[in-house]
């Protein structure tokens, strides 16, 4: 760590967070290493991004990135670029293929690149979490129904598939719903008859996110893919088991079910209902705690900026 002291780097993206006074991988980067600095300036378009960054007169050591949203930096350095959303992008693959090193928060999110990208080096580092924040509390949020089952994320169809949630509301009425949502979806996108059990949570804090996920007795991941899935480890280190479809970084995790269950579309809600009446047989805490905390990704990037950087 002392000759990383040493070098300067820059993170770029357009902002570390897009939610007041909660906390993203950025800052941990930024926590790790003292002399990486952040190039957001608060909130930089994407759009203009990469030409504002290339128009500082000065130059770092190296640089992380994220790998999705602006084109590739005209910067001699060695650069990581993180990927975080998978998607079909020729800006996205010419960075890649550009970066120093490639990394990804999982192998089945690598698996899904590897036939239709070059990188120069490939690394898989899993997300993490604050384990000594996110933990099990006795402390329950007031406004969380009895029975509810959490989900956090957004609105979108494609990326968190919202519509599966709404269909999960509609067909599980024995259960309620705690909905922690990253935008501004209000209780008028629920089904009229299914409002009485859905409470809606909008850019909460992490405090109130630790409380509402200590108030839910089981969580679901509905997205089309996620790479590393932030929330979910999040989830798992407060030990409430998750029910995710069989995609990306929960494939990774499928030969361990301690942390809690894979099921298609269709078996979901059963699954739902074996997970949250069988809380007992899980141990998503022990499980997530073995590769996924802030201690554990800080040695894996610091290996990888020693090996790169020097």
């Amino acid at each position: 760590m002392s000759n990383l002291n040493n070098k300067k780097g820059w993170l770029v993206n357009d902002c570390l967070t897009c939610i007041p006074d909660t906390r993203t991988f950025w800052h941990d980067l930024l926590d790790w290493f003292p002399n990486l600095e952040d190039q957001c300036g608060g909130y930089t378009d994407y759009s203009v991004l990469a030409s504002k960054i290339e128009s500082n007169p000065s130059r770092p050591d190296y640089i992380i990135r994220n790998a999705s949203y602006f084109r590739r930096l005209n910067i001699d350095v060695p650069t990581f670029c993180l990927i975080q959303d998978t998607m079909i992008s020729s800006m996205q693959t010419e960075v890649i293929n550009s970066s120093t090193c490639a990394v990804f928060a999982s192998k089945e999110g690598y698996n899904l690149y590897k036939d239709r990208i070059n990188p120069k080096n490939v690394r898989v580092i899993e997300q993490s979490s604050d384990f000594d924040f996110f933990k099990p509390t006795a402390e329950k949020h007031p406004d969380v129904l009895p029975n509810s089952i959490i989900f956090i994320g957004d609105s979108s169809i494609k990326k968190k598939g919202f519509h599966r949630v709404l269909k999960l509301i509609e067909s599980m009425t024995d259960f309620n719903f705690c909905l922690v949502m990253k935008d501004d979806t209000s209780i008028n996108s629920i089904p009229p008859h299914s409002r009485n059990r859905v409470r809606i949570f909008n850019r909460v804090d992490r405090n109130t996110v630790r409380l509402l996920i200590n108030s839910s007795i089981c969580a679901i991941c509905t997205s089309g893919n996620e790479e590393g899935h932030f929330a979910g480890i999040e989830i798992g280190a407060c030990n409430i088991p998750m029910v995710a479809r069989p995609m990306g970084c929960y494939l990774d995790r499928k030969e361990d079910k301690t942390w809690g269950l894979i099921a298609d579309d269709k078996d979901f809600p059963k699954t739902i209902r074996y997970v949250a009446n069988n809380r007992d047989l899980f141990s998503p805490r022990k499980y997530y705690s073995k590769e996924y905390t802030l201690e554990r990704c800080r040695e894996k990037w610091t290996d990888l900026l020693n090996e790169f950087v020097f």
